[in-house]
């Protein structure tokens, strides 16, 4: 959720990167990693959003047994 309230209110949704109302849905039903997986779709439509944003969702990784932490830190790297 921490990642989520750093995203920009005009964050363009598209059906192959992030849906809000998708990822809240996962979030509802405790799917935390498609919930985390959602947001890091953000990218294929937006600029990357800040270096908190990427730290975030390495904290929430690293809870999910390292779950795409490769993939986060890279970008966090380029951004």
């Amino acid at each position: 959720m921490a990642a989520f309230k750093l995203l920009p209110s005009n964050t363009i949704e598209s059906d192959n990167g992030y849906r809000k109302e998708d990822f809240l849905d996962y979030i509802n039903a405790n799917e935390l990693l498609l919930a985390m997986e959602e947001l890091d779709r953000v990218i294929e439509d937006n600029p990357s959003p800040s270096k908190e944003f990427w730290l975030h969702l390495i904290s929430a990784s690293k809870l999910m047994g390292n779950k795409h932490l490769v993939k986060y830190e890279s970008i966090l790297n380029a951004t």
